[in-house]
């Protein structure tokens, strides 16, 4: 995954993340997410900042989050109201991957069978922020339920290693630097 430059919105030019950079605005403020006809590219750019600089688990743990994690949780983890700003317009109140009564774990062939009718998964907690997480003081708690119950429509798809990489970029995302 290479680390983008994020640019800062008020100069508009390119900086690095360091400890003395500047939030990105957008960072926090979903209202300042340019989103277009078919959904928010800037989260990316966004998660990228917040990795930069940081271990290489952390980094891995960014790009397991980006392929699992972000469609649900969201590009920087403030969960499902900033994963369906990445959604094209028509799709940003659909409710077919979150109706109620579906299976709670399926197969990848069953879950393309039944497009229409997916798994209920709630509205997908923010990962960061205030008392995000805070139900997980120990990281082998939070590994043991993120792989038990995650991804949703199929818990426990990654390996040790995937989940222990999501763990790091979990807890890194969840605390300043």
């Amino acid at each position: 995954m290479a680390i983008a430059l994020w640019w800062t919105q008020a100069a508009g030019q390119a900086t690095d993340r360091s400890p003395a950079s500047e939030r990105p605005p957008a960072l926090d403020d979903l209202g300042l997410r340019t989103v277009t006809e078919m959904g928010s590219r800037e989260g990316d750019a966004l998660r990228d900042w917040m990795v930069a600089g940081a271990p290489e688990a952390v980094l891995r743990g960014a790009y397991t989050y980006d392929q699992n994690c972000s469609v649900c949780h969201g590009d920087t983890g403030l969960g499902y109201e900033e994963a369906r700003l990445a959604f094209p317009a028509d799709h940003r109140s659909c409710t077919r991957c979150h109706r109620p009564g579906n299976a709670r774990e399926m197969s990848f062939e069953t879950m393309m069978e039944r497009q229409h009718d997916l798994f209920d998964v709630g509205d997908p907690p923010a990962l960061r922020g205030p008392g995000a997480l805070s139900a997980f003081a120990a990281d082998e708690v939070l590994f043991a339920y993120t792989k038990a119950t995650m991804p949703r429509y199929q818990p426990g798809r990654l390996d040790d290693e995937g989940y222990a990489d999501l763990v790091a970029f979990m807890r890194w995302i969840g605390s300043p630097h």
